[in-house]
């Protein structure tokens, strides 16, 4: 080996050694410590089947297969609606939360009156994302 290739070497090796370690790095103090940060569905545990949330946000979403509306969100939950509704069928969007699996599903009315109920983002269309307000009981 050349010298030249000994100090190209010596300095890389000196360089990563000045480098500060990178954010994913973790210490090893702290591999069994508790994230420090929330995962988007904190509190989901809270909507359980029967749950009516307060919040009444804009937006609104187009069913896309026939279905009926839930008690709850969650694919447990009983029927709200009390009949399947129609694929087009258009819900005023009201709020939206995140069930203990992360699924976001919407709680919504059908054409802004009675029946109301919860339905999963699966069964709805794109536009579903003008239903921006997270529920608040």
């Amino acid at each position: 080996m050349t010298i030249r290739g000994i100090l190209t070497g010596s300095a890389v090796i000196a360089l990563l050694a000045l480098q500060p370690l990178s954010a994913n790095a973790t210490p090893a103090s702290a591999a069994n410590e508790a994230p420090n940060w929330a995962p988007s569905n904190i509190g989901a545990a809270d909507w359980a089947c029967g749950s009516e949330p307060d919040s009444n946000g804009p937006g609104g979403t187009d069913v896309k297969k026939p279905i009926w509306l839930r008690t709850g969100p969650r694919a447990s939950c009983g029927d709200a609606s009390g009949y399947t509704l129609q694929k087009g069928t258009r819900l005023g969007g009201w709020c939206y939360a995140y069930n203990e699996s992360g699924n976001k599903w919407f709680y919504v009315s059908v054409g802004g009156a009675a029946p109301y109920g919860w339905i999963y983002e699966g069964n709805v269309t794109a536009d579903s994302s003008s239903i921006n307000m997270p529920c608040q009981s």
